[in-house]
């Protein structure tokens, strides 16, 4: 391929590498000759030879480059807020962590590539547990409990368990027990059964080890003492063990030479190791302030990593009792551990992988990142308006080759995370909503002119426009309804909270968090009825077809209810986009695929991005605008004009595997 590069685009090998990591090395030819066209684009190489390929179902026209850009440069480079809760375990036998932060988000990550896989924002309170079992989180939330795949991002949501919190998970004999916590009691949760195990003051803390032959529970609390139970039956198992003074925060158990063993944190500002055979402490006390506890086994030794915020996480031999080794980052609120890696969290929200052996670390990129895309008309140009997902301010570019119009527009401090145009009287209205504070913000294009639609108790998680009418829906569950030339709005209510919103003629489409998605007459707001299209991330609608992207990719007619899978994907879907009978799709996996809605197939192979694609624009004259972490991308379409004319050309070679990487 290098003999075909010259100039600027040469330069751009080594970034495109950079940038793609193991994307880039392990594509096939014609996969990295694609990669390199967005690199190239994103740093304006210009008057050079295009590297395209006559098969090409779609090209690169400009891409705005903001990453490389250190000016322009969002602030983030990681979570946004603090991170307070963490879990890390095996999911498809690699690897992965779980983070939930303060403003609401689960983020996962493959552990071996440090790339993020997966984010599922649940709402704006903070998401303070979560447990893994199996491939599955669970998540506490508010008044719910939810269940997610990391990897695929499908969710389910459920009632709480006896209002109490899940704090571990511990399989034994073959099923998974959820461990739950409310005030003094551990709820054993097995399949219809359950059963409690009473401490006698508030829990801090829950673990599980085998001791004697059997499973048990080992519990701390406000009373200072850590307590053993017999997981089956819920029996205390010998004496509490005393020695904190005031209430013990966290604790985490592990095997040392093959007894059995405990490490906890008090608020006495140490931390004691303890053997549960005997009930006696293991050598003296550490001290030091320790909030979160893990452990792990590094080359045959058995280690726990201990930390706070504000505080570097540290490594104590479990057998010696002595500190192990330099100490880590910031361990923030949470530690997590599988096999030989640490997972620590600053304060900050950094998240960053540890090799316990080494001592190196890999920070896990979270992906702020082009949270909406809409198309409009302005000062007789077709522009394109993108808002960052945990930023406050939204650009406005040409869409024919990316300069900008009129600067930057900024919201006044308030975030944004999703993002609409409207046209009223020939003007290009913007309307831009995020944040907790429940307001709409509209800007005239033109005229600059700025007002606020106020009536969301809650954040608005989703907008979209037809003329002069706009549709909002959110945390609240409330549909908006808004005219925006008269000013005039309505309602309907949804029985939850509403993650995604499309609009086709008469009808409005609302994706909820309950699994459902539910039409309503766009004029008076009544109920028409309900798919059961399972996690709602994205909806496009033209005519009677709805495409709905959640933990799939599904086709829905809207006549008779009937829908059909669209397989191909292998994570979450995040954005879609429809046009005529061809649809697009981009999600996690970091891949765009165009599909012929008329048979169900995809036209083309799909085409791999660096970043998972968060936002999708079709424009009527062809072009489309795809969101990847903080930039924007926009193709039209390639050599091969229409994809899927050519039906028996190759339009991206994949040799080596169907997803174009060597195998």
């Amino acid at each position: 391929m290098l003999d075909k590069v010259g100039g600027q685009w040469a330069k751009c090998y080594r970034t495109a590498y950079l940038a793609s990591g193991e994307e880039f090395s392990r594509a096939v030819p014609d996969v990295r000759r694609w990669l390199l066209q967005v690199h190239a684009a994103r740093y304006g190489a210009t008057g050079e030879p295009r590297l395209e390929s006559e098969h090409d179902a779609w090209r690169v026209a400009w891409a705005d480059g903001r990453q490389w850009n250190e000016q322009v440069r969002p602030s983030w480079d990681n979570q946004t807020g603090g991170v307070y809760s963490v879990a890390a375990g095996i999911v498809d036998g690699m690897p992965v962590a779980i983070t939930g932060s303060d403003n609401g988000v689960l983020r996962s990550w493959d552990l071996r590539t440090a790339r993020p896989l997966c984010e599922r924002r649940l709402g704006r309170y903070p998401v303070e547990t979560v447990a893994l079992m199996g491939d599955i989180v669970l998540v506490p939330y508010y008044d719910r409990l939810e269940a997610w795949n990391p990897v695929t991002g499908e969710s389910w949501t459920f009632d709480a368990i006896h209002q109490a919190w899940p704090l571990a998970t511990v399989k034994d004999v073959g099923r998974f027990l959820i461990l739950a916590v409310r005030y003094d009691t551990v709820w054993v949760r097995g399949g219809r059964k359950a059963w409690t195990v009473r401490h006698g003051a508030a829990v801090n803390g829950v673990a599980t080890v085998r001791l004697d032959g059997c499973k048990r529970i080992v519990t701390c609390g406000d009373d200072a003492t850590v307590q053993i139970f017999d997981l089956r039956t819920g029996k205390r198992y010998g004496e509490p063990l005393t020695g904190h003074v005031g209430p013990v925060r966290a604790v985490a158990t592990a095997h040392v030479a093959g007894r059995p063993v405990a490490v906890t944190s008090g608020e006495d500002d140490t931390l004691r190791i303890w053997d549960l055979r005997t009930g006696r402490q293991r050598g003296r006390s550490v001290p030091g302030r320790v909030t979160a506890v893990a452990t792990a086994e590094v080359n045959g030794r058995s280690v726990a990593v201990a930390g706070a915020a504000g505080r570097r996480g540290r490594v104590w031999d479990l057998r010696t009792g002595e500190e192990w080794g330099k100490p880590l980052g910031e361990s923030g609120r949470g530690i997590a551990t599988v096999g030989h890696l640490a997972v620590t969290c600053a304060s900050s929200g950094a998240v960053q992988v540890w090799d316990l052996r080494t001592r190196r670390s890999r920070p896990l990129p979270g992906n702020p990142r082009v949270g909406a895309v809409a198309l409009g008309v302005a000062y007789g140009r077709p522009v394109v308006v993108f808002a960052y997902e945990e930023g406050s301010w939204f650009d406005v570019k040409d869409l024919a080759d990316g300069t900008r119009h009129s600067g930057k527009f900024t919201s006044q401090g308030s975030l944004i995370t999703t993002v609409a145009t409207a046209t009223v009287d020939g003007r290009c209205i913007v309307l831009a909503a995020g944040g907790n504070d429940g307001l709409i913000r509209t800007w005239g294009m033109e005229t600059g002119e700025i007002q606020v639609l106020s009536g969301h108790a809650g954040a608005v998680h989703a907008l979209a426009a037809t003329g002069s009418t706009a549709v909002s829906g959110g945390e609240d569950g409330l549909v908006g309804i808004w005219d925006l030339r008269t000013g005039e709005s309505r309602c309907a209510v949804s029985p939850c909270a509403i993650d995604a919103v499309a609009v086709t003629g008469r009808t409005i489409l609302t994706g909820g968090s309950d699994g459902t998605t539910r039409l309503w007459d766009v004029r008076t707001g009544e109920r028409l009825g309900s798919l059961p299209t399972g996690v709602v991330h994205a909806i496009a609608v033209e005519g009677d077809l709805a495409l709905v992207g959640g933990g799939g990719l599904r086709l829905w007619d809207l006549r008779d209810g009937r829908d059909r899978p669209l397989a191909g994907h292998a994570g979450a879907v995040t954005a879609v986009a429809i046009r005529g009978r061809q649809a697009v799709s981009g999600g996690w996996d970091r891949t765009l695929r165009t599909w012929d809605l008329r048979t169900g197939k995809q036209m083309a192979p799909p085409v791999r991005f660096p970043w998972p694609i968060s936002a999708l624009a079709w424009h009527p004259d062809g072009q489309l605008v795809v969101g990847i972490s903080w930039e924007i991308a926009v193709l039209e379409p390639g050599p091969a004009a229409t994809p899927g004319e050519r039906a028996g050309n190759r339009l991206i070679s994949r040799p080596s595997g169907s997803d174009g990487y060597k195998h």
